[in-house]
């Protein structure tokens, strides 16, 4: 029997400096990743974009987040984001990324 087609794509979020890994299907938030990892992150708005505590330097894989939205764009322009700068409550994952914070 071929079970192919149920196969569900995942892929690896590292958190640095920690090392610690975690595999989640394709689409989740970053955010829930990095709380399976055991690491803290910064929220007070129950991920809706609007605190921008839970932002995040993207090591490796930028490419393979989803587009920033309308709304994630505001918050890491007023907060003068880098580039590779990313806000977990809203990046959902496509791909293997890496991940850091000033915190951890």
């Amino acid at each position: 029997m071929d079970l192919s087609q149920y196969r569900v794509p995942t892929a690896t979020v590292r958190c640095e400096p920690s090392g610690r890994e975690v595999v989640i299907v394709h689409g989740a938030k970053l955010m829930d990743a990095i709380l399976q990892t055991g690491l803290a992150l910064g929220q007070s708005c129950d991920g809706v974009a609007l605190c921008g505590f839970c932002r995040v330097q993207v090591l490796a894989g930028l490419d393979n987040l989803g587009p920033a939205g309308g709304e994630e764009k505001k918050v890491l322009a007023s907060l003068h984001a880098g580039a590779d700068e990313r806000l977990a409550c809203c990046a959902t994952i496509q791909g293997p990324v890496t991940v850091t914070t000033t915190y951890w």
